[in-house]
């Protein structure tokens, strides 16, 4: 399994009328670590062959995050089927965990906008 992490600082931005971070915050940093993920790992070739779409999340929320924590966000590639992927979110404050988040992706290929089972090149990249 390959991690890949990266830290933010919550600021008001994150914040909603509770005072901590907004769920939807919590998504957007899963869509944007899985990205910056994708990105750090395959050529610019690769990118502009393929994209990939969600499919579905499931999203568990375990405790809070408030303005001024040190979030690390971590991600991973749990494995294929065909043109589908699991991706892991794990979203910690210090070493405790506030939220995971298993999300199933498929790939698309540019072209021909059509699904396309996940070459072992990009499943390499991944491992």
């Amino acid at each position: 399994m390959q991690l890949f992490d990266q830290n933010i600082i919550v600021n008001k931005d994150h914040l909603d009328f509770n005072n901590h971070v907004n769920n939807l915050i919590y998504m957007q940093w899963a869509l944007d670590i899985s990205r910056a993920h994708w990105l750090a790992e395959v050529t610019e070739e690769i990118d502009l062959q393929y994209f990939w779409m969600v499919r579905s999340h499931h999203v568990e929320y375990k405790k809070q995050a408030f303005l001024g924590d040190e979030i690390t966000v971590k991600t991973y590639v749990e494995g294929y089927r065909g043109p589908f992927s699991d991706r892991i979110v794990k979203i910690c404050n210090a070493n405790e965990l506030l939220v995971e988040v298993k999300s199933n992706w498929c790939l698309i290929e540019r072209e021909t906008q059509k699904l396309k089972r996940v070459p072992e090149e990009i499943q390499a990249l991944f491992k």
